[in-house]
């Protein structure tokens, strides 16, 4: 399998759980922006996902799910994909949960 194929399969499977968890695609969007702009950090992007999960910006009732379902989405992926590779499909599984 070549990377790209890997990519696609690894947002189908973010996609789904995105959609099954009902989390907000805006927000799952603004995580992926972090993780790309710390340098796809993995130890950045958990602390900050677990800072919302536990402290979320008080929005509505719905946006403490949505925080705490993302970050359980973020630290049940079980991927071999790294750095850029990881966030091309973290990014195409938020596009495809928009669609789908």
């Amino acid at each position: 399998m070549n990377k790209w194929d890997q990519i696609a399969e690894e947002a189908e499977v973010i996609a789904r759980q995105l959609r099954q968890d009902a989390v907000d695609l805006a927000e799952a969007e603004k995580a992926g922006d972090y993780f790309l702009t710390h340098d796809c950090n993995e130890e950045q992007i958990k602390r900050y996902l677990q800072l919302l999960a536990q402290n979320p910006p008080v929005r509505s009732k719905r946006s403490i799910h949505h925080y705490r379902n993302l970050n359980k989405i973020w630290l049940g992926w079980r991927t071999t994909l790294v750095g850029e590779d990881k966030a091309r499909a973290w990014g195409w599984g938020v596009r495809l949960a928009k669609v789908g």
